[in-house]
């Protein structure tokens, strides 16, 4: 995984769990059956209202007759029913995947599962009537209250529709279709890819939506979005010289009724370390399975753990690791001239209980500073908090941690801690990240001001203003977004955009 220091990576993952894919755009294809955590029968009116429901359907998409096995399951509450079509009984692959209204039978949504990633050659424009036709015929000609978001990334003929309130885009009631290179529809999704969606059975009308009238006006956000353009260093693609480049550090919104950061701002603030430089060497697949074993209470001499050696002539390193079928039990980096250990992760073998996040985000931030504390340099005793995550399906916090030079961040410095947040246990530290190269830092004395940075930036990324849900999901709240997801730099140095990763 890419390090970055990018503002759109640093939404608690939280939000980022709980998010719908929106597989239209990213092609990724998530199998119904995986999905599903209850089975049971079907009862034969709703499968008559079901089947209704495809049949009208079918019109709109005529590969859907291709696909008579039918087989329906009860969804997670029993608000969906799950119905599989497939073209035979030992076919895996290609099959549709549809969700229905359980009380209804309509459906609310489908796939085209091919077992491959979606790409389509079918024109844009040609595309998106498509999209709009069907989104007209399935809905009705105000296609449902949605409307089509002409900020849709342009790739893959695949298109964002959002439900419209008082005028505004509801950022959690979004609809995606993709369209393949046949011009048929493949996808009815639901969401983005980037905020939680509302709940399938939620009813729209009883949310209270933000009155318009308390957003501050756009341009009193565009001026103190100056005050979120944060520059930082950063290596360029080709590895040859650091750059100095702008983006607007948020977490994506900002509230239309103060122009603060929809998150709390726990980001960018200097973090005091204790550094004891302790250093670890190993010089044995045995040395390194007692240093591991030490941090995670296993004994790695016993059990049926199975042991795997790389080696990255790139940066010198080897890694250990061992594993069992189902997880890695501990892995880590050494030097492998030196031995020098420069990361290390364990699993928490002592972890009893099943409780999510007993700690919170600065309990364990708390931890994450201690543990890296024992083995960072002397010279490490500030460093800012550029990310943190908490991710759900591990029960733990993720903290970035990066270096500075005359205050600005510097992107390939990062050092990391995972802390479990039932127990406050660190999982993983990397003390040693960092690019080895002895390059020249920018002249930061001859950038362009944050003011210039952020007029260029709105430029071609205009502020808009949405609707989106508080945590509480019983309300939604104005906010103001730069749409498209941007995923621009401002090169401090030209004042041109720039795209870390790809060097011109």
């Amino acid at each position: 995984m890419k390090k970055r220091t990018k503002s759109m990576y640093v939404l608690l993952a939280t939000c980022l769990a709980a998010s719908a894919t929106f597989s239209v755009v990213s092609g990724k294809e998530a199998s119904a059956q995986e999905q599903r955590n209850e089975t049971g029968a079907v009862d034969e009116q709703t499968v008559r209202k079901i089947e209704q429901s495809i049949e009208r359907l079918s019109e709109l998409v005529p590969y859907m007759k291709e696909y008579p096995r039918s087989e329906f399951v009860l969804f997670k509450n029993r608000s969906l029913i799950i119905v599989n079509k497939r073209k035979g009984t030992d076919q895996e692959f290609p099959y549709v995947t549809l969700f229905a209204d359980a009380k209804t039978g309509e459906i609310k949504r489908f796939m085209l599962l091919t077992g491959t990633g979606f790409t389509s050659t079918y024109p844009y424009e040609k595309a998106k009537e498509v999209a709009i036709t069907f989104m007209k015929k399935w809905f009705g000609e105000d296609m449902g209250g949605y409307q089509f978001d002409p900020d849709t990334p342009k790739r893959n003929s695949s298109f964002l529709f959002r439900k419209i309130v008082n005028g505004i885009p509801f950022r959690n009631d979004t609809l995606g279709i993709s369209v393949d290179s046949e011009g048929q529809i493949k996808n009815l999704a639901k969401g983005d890819g980037h905020t939680e969606s509302i709940d399938e059975e939620q009813d729209v009308s009883q949310i209270h939506f933000a009155d318009p009238k308390q957003a501050l006006p756009k341009e009193k956000i565009e001026q103190m979005l100056v005050s979120y353009m944060k520059p930082y260093i950063a290596l360029s693609t080709d590895g040859k010289k650091y750059r100095l480049l702008y983006q607007p550090a948020f977490s994506g919104e900002i509230l239309a009724a103060t122009g603060k950061d929809k998150v709390e701002p726990t980001l960018h603030r200097l973090i005091q370390f204790q550094p004891q430089a302790k250093e670890v060497i190993v010089k044995s697949k045995e040395e390194a399975a007692a240093f591991l074993g030490r941090q995670s209470g296993y004994d790695f001499t016993k059990g049926r753990s199975a042991f795997q050696q790389t080696k990255n002539p790139d940066n010198g390193l080897t890694n250990y690791v061992w594993m069992t079928e189902d997880e890695v039990l501990g892995s880590l980096f050494f030097e492998e001239q030196t031995g020098k250990v420069t990361s290390y992760q364990v699993l928490d073998t002592k972890k009893k209980s099943k409780a999510k996040k007993a700690l919170s985000m600065e309990q364990a931030l708390q931890h994450a500073i201690e543990g890296l504390s024992e083995f960072l340099p002397l010279t490490d005793k500030g460093m800012t908090l550029t990310a943190y995550r908490y991710v759900d399906y591990y029960d733990s916090y993720e903290f970035d941690f990066s270096q500075l030079y005359q205050g600005y961040v510097i992107d390939d410095s990062i050092k990391q801690a995972h802390v479990d947040a039932a127990t406050g246990k660190v999982t993983l530290l990397d003390w040693g990240g960092g690019n080895k190269k002895k390059l020249p830092f920018p002249d930061t004395k001859k950038a362009i001001t944050p003011e210039e940075a952020t007029k260029k930036f709105l430029q071609k990324y205009p502020l808009k203003l949405y609707y989106s849900m508080n945590e509480a999901k019983n309300a939604a709240e104005l906010v103001y977004i730069l749409p498209g997801d941007p995923s621009e730099e401002i090169d401090a140095m030209t004042g041109e955009f720039y795209h870390l990763g790809i060097d011109p």
